[in-house]
């Protein structure tokens, strides 16, 4: 299954031309990861320990978004916010969605091929996560979804 992905930023404009994602920014990939360190005491067995979630990484063809990731980057600037969307390639509604609240460009890293565009790897790091994930129904609409959110900053679910 192809997907198509794109990212808002803050206010900084991408140059994408979908209809339900004007001016965000188009991704080619993206990824990112909570891990649990179990904790093991004397005596007594194991337990959880706090969750460590990583940058959320995505990548995407350099484009009018990288002057100002750049410098959001080197200036430490706040984003309220960070959404990365998700949807089938040829349909129209979103079956994962992203949003990130307490935003900060962490990294801006180009890669460059004689053969092939252009790249650049943003890594993000969040204060709150908020997944959304819709499954698909036999008649091609989408369920209600689940929700997974997390704080990150209080190290709290919701």
């Amino acid at each position: 299954m192809s997907t198509e992905i794109f990212a808002k930023i803050g206010d900084i404009k991408g140059e994408s031309v979908d209809a339900r994602h004007p001016d965000e920014i188009d991704v080619v990939s993206f990824s990112w990861a909570v891990t649990q360190a179990e904790s093991v005491v004397a005596g007594g067995g194991g337990g959880a320990g706090k969750p460590t979630f990583q940058d959320l990484l995505f990548v995407h063809t350099i484009d009018s978004a990288t002057p100002a990731l750049l410098l959001a980057c080197a200036t430490g600037r706040h984003l309220p916010q960070a959404t990365i969307s998700h949807r089938r390639a040829g349909e129209n509604q979103d079956y994962l969605t992203v949003k990130l609240s307490d935003v900060t460009i962490t990294a801006v890293s180009q890669n460059g091929l004689e053969v092939q565009p252009y790249t650049e790897t943003v890594s993000v790091r969040f204060g709150k996560v908020d997944l959304l994930y819709r499954r698909r129904r036999l008649d091609g609409t989408l369920d209600e979804g689940q929700h997974f959110v997390f704080d990150v900053q209080s190290n709290q679910p919701g």
